[in-house]
């Protein structure tokens, strides 16, 4: 059987699509923009993202790995202005429990806003509704209370503490990062109270 997977979904203020080769720029910018305060999360990728032709081959190489469906890269737009303000991606697809994990980030002037819950519940939809996953899991640094926080408030439980489990970089040595999780019953019972 062929899943059909969707390219966008959209919520009340927000399209949330694969990445086009055309994103590259503002995917740039607002990395660049937002160096500092991602480089704890995502250190990788704004390392790697310097320079337009460093985030040109990033953009081609997240088409093909939704291509392989490997990894499912939403690039965040707000809906009435069409300005890009994030990224959400729906990774490490584990087939036999089946389990993936979420992982997101929003432009430093779009926080506090709800864009980030609004966007996570999407992809939460499409992790189980779309993509049949019985469970997913957000990793997060212990610093990064925004980020618990939402996960919380979308339904996740905080399942554990992983110890010196993550680096960020070779300046800041090995992090503590929560790990967050949500079943398939926890799905139902959640957001069926949303209703």
């Amino acid at each position: 059987m062929n899943l059909i997977i969707p390219t966008e979904l959209q919520t009340n203020r927000l399209l949330l699509r694969r990445y086009q080769d055309t994103d590259a720029t503002e995917f740039l910018n607002l990395l660049l923009t937002n160096q500092s305060r991602l480089s704890l999360a995502f250190p990788g990728r704004v390392e790697m993202n310097k320079k337009l032709e460093n985030a040109e081959y990033f953009v081609r190489q997240m088409r093909a790995d939704w291509q392989f469906k490997k990894v499912f890269e939403f690039g965040i737009w707000r809906l009435d202005t069409k300005q890009y303000i994030g990224d959400i991606a729906l990774k490490n697809l584990e087939k036999r429990v089946p389990k993936a994990e979420i992982g997101y980030y929003l432009d430093a002037a779009a926080e506090g806003k709800g864009y980030a819950s609004e966007a996570l519940r999407a992809v939460i939809v499409f992790g189980f509704d779309t993509m049949g996953v019985n469970k997913i899991f957000i990793k997060m640094p212990v610093q990064n209370q925004r980020s618990y926080r939402l996960a919380e408030r979308c339904g996740f439980i905080r399942e554990g503490l992983l110890r010196q489990d993550f680096r960020s970089d070779e300046k800041t040595g090995l992090v503590d990062v929560y790990y967050y999780g949500m079943t398939q019953s926890d799905y139902q019972s959640f957001f069926n109270k949303l209703k």
